[in-house]
């Protein structure tokens, strides 16, 4: 059974908790494959480290990326926690930015359902 609104996942995981972080990653692949809904993964405050392109868990995280943008999931990351934590784009596995409190507060009252992590 689908469920009707659209699912906005939040990291804020970041890869000092590798395990849990692939474990959130691994939900939201199965909530975009089966719930028939639309998913959006967003990576706030440390949960943007999962974006980085040149850490040692990098492979891992891109290729559980890679497959989570094929199943259909808008993967965004906050701008202010990318310069909060002195992040720059091109570290960073590509992802839509948003500003995110603002779009938080914009699925929330568009009826999304939130989960966060």
């Amino acid at each position: 059974m689908a469920a009707e609104s659209p699912v906005l996942v939040v990291l804020t995981t970041g890869k000092e908790a590798f395990v849990r972080a692939n474990a959130v990653l691994q939900m939201t692949l199965m909530v975009a494959k089966t719930g028939g809904m639309p998913v959006e993964l967003m990576g706030l405050g440390p949960g943007v480290e999962i974006f980085r392109a040149n850490q040692r868990n990098s492979p891992a995280f891109g290729q559980m990326l890679d497959t989570l943008r094929e199943a259909g999931v808008d993967l965004t990351v906050c701008e202010v926690s990318l310069e909060n934590l002195g992040l720059t784009v091109d570290q960073m596995f590509p992802a839509r930015r948003v500003r995110g409190g603002v779009e938080i507060a914009e699925k929330l009252a568009a009826g999304h359902t939130l989960l966060t992590f």
